[in-house]
């Protein structure tokens, strides 16, 4: 098999399953709103908020396996299967802590997290119950997580794939029983929703461990190899992963901030973009796969010093996305008049969706690269501390002032407000792409650390 050929069969091995698993999580965070939303407004908001709750610890979690990703798909690389149990062990230790803590934190006082989200007494009062609940599959989603980040970087991502096939398929099956009262169960409203999410979130974490040991994957070690780590790697580990902290953490607080611009001008202009959401969701979600592979190949090749085929993988991932996103950009804004007509709103909030779908089609392609060059290459050479900074500056310095200026002082409508804020993705993208030409990023971040125990 040809060089060319084994990429692109290893890109359609990881990219496959990541992005149906992208897939399979919006179907059932949709099955979810529709469920739910049978119960009423109070019902949406409590969940709602309740997913703003998760949403911190998801950011702190999304960090922390992308931090292990980095350095297992680089010991893997460098045929180090030890290091690679290490930095599991690590990732387990510090999520355990974090989860742990924050978990029991919300467990003690729900009401008061809610509080910090929404005034409203119903919601707090209604949803507190869905909230303690949730709380306690805060650690079983941290393993998964993990085991999850261990097993895309060694190329087995359809087993993250197969389990959360299963996980969705019962939590939908739980929805319908415990929050109706079907097949003879009590019907527990919002309080079976969380019941039935906690459930398929402890079936998920126990089958992805489970089937790291029973076919002996990456990650399946006793305690010892799993807990013993070198204070080398902890500080290497620890020195890369902050700035992608606090990277995700500029992320949330940038489209806290869009919303906020949004939705203060006015409620026909939040329609309009809300309604535009879930097309991006899946989009991005569909693309998402390529950025997972490109990190994962890259990383490899970092690791086995191969870096000149490393920069090659780099350039084809980039060329594959645009590609790829310019195609699914010209269907996306062909069929935006179709895509719009399908929700009851004013033809003037119509209008306007129409033209923010196409103001979306049209950045897909920085959006799609800047995935693949931030979350993946960049990332796969341990570069965290020039991402946090390109994605800082991009946000604040450009989206978030001129989406400012654009809506308060100057008064444009939403979608022209979009189109200049989408322009700090093609800012970042330049910024990026001129980064991996310079070739900086390319660091073998394991070579000291390397045990090659494999």
């Amino acid at each position: 098999m040809s060089e060319k050929e084994n990429f692109y069969k290893s890109v359609y091995k990881i990219a496959v399953p990541v992005t149906l698993q992208s897939l399979l999580m919006a179907l059932l965070n949709l099955t979810d709103q529709l469920m739910v939303g049978q119960l009423g407004d109070v019902a949406i908001a409590s969940v709602g908020m309740s997913t703003k709750i998760y949403g911190i610890i998801a950011v702190v979690l999304a960090g922390l396996s992308t931090g292990v990703s980095i350095y297992a798909a680089q010991f893997w690389g460098n045929k180090d299967s030890k290091s690679v149990s290490q930095v599991l062990g690590l990732g387990l230790i510090v999520g355990f802590a974090f989860s742990f803590l924050f978990s029991a934190a919300v467990f003690i006082d729900s009401p008061l997290f809610l509080s910090m989200f929404t005034t409203d007494a119903n919601v707090i009062d209604n949803g507190y119950i869905f909230l303690q609940i949730m709380s306690i599959g805060f650690v079983p989603v941290m393993l998964t997580m993990m085991y999850s980040a261990i097993l895309r970087s060694t190329g087995h991502a359809k087993w993250p794939m197969y389990v959360s096939l299963i996980a969705v398929v019962l939590n939908i099956i739980l929805n319908y029983v415990l929050i109706y009262g079907n097949f003879g169960a009590p019907a527990l409203g919002l309080k079976g929703a969380a019941i039935a999410t906690l459930i398929s979130r402890v079936i998920e974490c126990l089958l992805i461990i489970g089937a790291v040991y029973r076919y002996r994957l990456p990650g399946a070690v006793g305690l010892k190899n799993l807990f013993i780590i070198p204070k080398p790697l902890i500080r290497k580990f620890f020195g890369t992963t902050y700035p992608l902290l606090l990277t995700e953490l500029i992320w949330v607080l940038g489209e806290t901030a869009y919303a906020i611009i949004y939705s203060r001008m006015g409620t026909m202009e939040m329609t309009a973009m809300t309604i535009t959401f879930p097309l991006q969701g899946l989009c991005i979600g569909l693309l998402s796969g390529l950025a997972s592979a490109a990190g994962v190949l890259v990383g490899n090749r970092l690791g086995a010093n191969e870096t000149d085929i490393a920069l090659d993988h780099a350039k084809k991932f980039i060329r594959l996305g645009i590609i790829i996103s310019l195609i699914v950009g010209v269907i996306i804004a062909a069929g935006s008049k179709l895509y719009v007509s399908a929700f009851n709103i004013s033809e003037d909030a119509k209008q306007m969706s129409i033209y923010i779908v196409i103001v979306f089609a049209g950045f897909l392609w920085a959006k799609v690269s800047n995935m693949i060059i931030a979350g993946g290459i960049l990332n796969s050479g341990g570069d965290s501390k020039f991402v946090f900074s390109m994605e800082s500056t991009a946000t604040w310095l450009i989206g978030v002032p001129s989406g400012l200026l654009l809506s308060y002082v100057w008064k444009q409508p939403v979608y022209l407000v979009y189109l200049v804020i989408s322009l700090e993705e093609v800012v970042r993208f330049g910024f990026g792409y001129a980064r991996i030409y310079s070739r900086k990023w390319m660091r073998n971040l394991v070579n000291d650390l390397a045990e090659k125990a494999m």
